[in-house]
């Protein structure tokens, strides 16, 4: 767990992460059995629990899945490191501002509705295209035109932005992640792999899966509005984890999908990502257990939402080693006394030279050429007169470092005050 943990793979280290989560909140509710080893069979599930469902014997299998498999991720990224590496030769460090934009083709086959994005997962670099490529950097166009190459099974566009580009935020397609079989596509595989793992046991023990979303349009879209496709050209995530319940409910007696969410109404206020939990329950097993809202409530609480996530971990923004999260400066109080409060981590990381003055300054909310804040206070004489800590809850990053200052005449010049006239 721990391996998979500090795993620079994405696809290893959130799903640890949200097994140890879950593990974590299942314990907090009552006694934990975890990877049980009197389980019968070669196979053991990741829990066992008889608080889930008071009274009963539970097994419980924990997955987590994201667009990866359909999203075409992949495949765009094989395609834009071959022709970025050869671009490479003819103009050094070029790659590094290449923007893939990929088109799709999508019809129907032997009566059944298909989309393909046009980019082949193992794509390997053709002469027509290596000679445009070569032509288009050579004449200069690449400056100011977009190379287009179509060839069979790929159709994309090459633009060369101002700026530097992130790997996997440099590909682009016209094709949402999308399957199009209820019972041929990644997540369907995935909970029958699952399955097996909840062999054994006493006839008399529940089977649960628990699913999370770790960039899963899929299982973000569960019974929201516009999940299902009315046209039946796409196939929607509770359609999938019903027909598979249907089709194995002797193996399963239940799927639990954890999400971070946020409100999908616009006009709701608070759009704070909250967990939900969907629960898909085989025929006479239709209402969600007890258990189930407690473990929900034990759950750290979310900051964002599993895509969200995913495109942050990839940016390296979760290591630590890099810059913290900070919470926003306020400062209250009187001419004569106040207070500012200033994000604890970001004056931390300041102090151990993470961060520069000016992106301090930045952090604080002041902009490139604004006055020097504290510069001004010291200059009116205000100086410090009491620090303290203001901590925040334990799901919170920061805390706020609380400044106060008091006016000190022997901190700038002296003058006189206006004489006061009578009358």
């Amino acid at each position: 767990m721990l391996n998979r943990l500090e795993d620079k793979r994405v696809e290893q280290a959130l799903p640890a992460e949200m097994e140890l989560g879950l593990l974590w909140a299942i314990g907090q509710i009552g006694e934990l059995e975890i990877e049980p080893e009197w389980w019968g069979g070669g196979n053991r599930p990741d829990a066992y629990t008889e608080q889930l469902v008071p009274g009963k014997p539970c097994a419980i299998e924990i997955a987590a899945t994201s667009d990866n498999a359909i999203s075409g991720e992949e495949a765009m990224d094989n395609v834009a490191i071959a022709i970025g590496q050869f671009a490479d030769r003819f103009c050094k460090g070029i790659s590094t501002f290449l923007y893939y934009r990929f088109r799709e083709e999508h019809g129907y086959e032997n009566g059944r509705y298909f989309r393909r994005r046009l980019a082949p997962l193992d794509y390997e670099l053709s002469e027509n295209a290596a000679k445009l490529i070569e032509d288009w950097i050579l004449s200069g166009a690449a400056s100011g035109t977009k190379l287009h190459i179509v060839e069979p099974g790929l159709a994309v566009e090459i633009e060369r932005s101002a700026h530097k580009q992130i790997r996997y935020h440099n590909v682009w397609s016209s094709m949402p992640p999308e399957t199009h079989s209820i019972d041929d596509n990644p997540l369907y595989k995935l909970l029958k792999r699952k399955a097996a793992q909840l062999k054994g046991g006493h006839r008399d023990t529940l089977r649960f899966i628990f699913l999370t979303d770790v960039g899963s349009a899929l299982l973000n879209r569960l019974g929201r509005f516009g999940e299902i496709d009315h046209t039946r050209r796409r196939v929607s995530g509770s359609e999938i984890l019903s027909q598979f319940m249907q089709a194995h409910k002797d193996r399963v007696d239940a799927i639990v999908v954890f999400a971070p969410q946020r409100p999908q109404q616009s006009w709701t206020l608070n759009r704070e990502i909250k967990w939900s939990a969907t629960f898909f329950g085989r025929a006479g097993f239709d209402s969600p257990p007890e258990g189930l809202d407690r473990i929900v409530g034990a759950l750290p609480r979310p900051r964002f939402e599993g895509y969200q996530a995913r495109s942050l971990f990839r940016q390296g923004a979760f290591s630590p080693k890099r810059s913290g999260w900070y919470l926003g400066m306020s400062i209250e109080g009187t001419m004569k006394d106040f207070e500012a409060k200033v994000p604890a981590r970001a004056f931390l990381d300041f102090l151990a030279g993470r961060i520069s003055v000016d992106q301090f300054r930045h952090f604080m909310g002041q902009r490139k050429g604004d006055p020097n804040l504290f510069e001004n206070w010291l200059n009116q004489g205000f100086t410090l007169s009491r620090i303290e800590m203001a901590p925040r809850n334990v799901d919170e990053d920061d805390d706020h470092l609380v400044l106060h200052f008091s006016d000190d005449p022997a901190a700038r010049a002296l003058k006189l005050n206006p004489p006061v006239v009578d009358g």
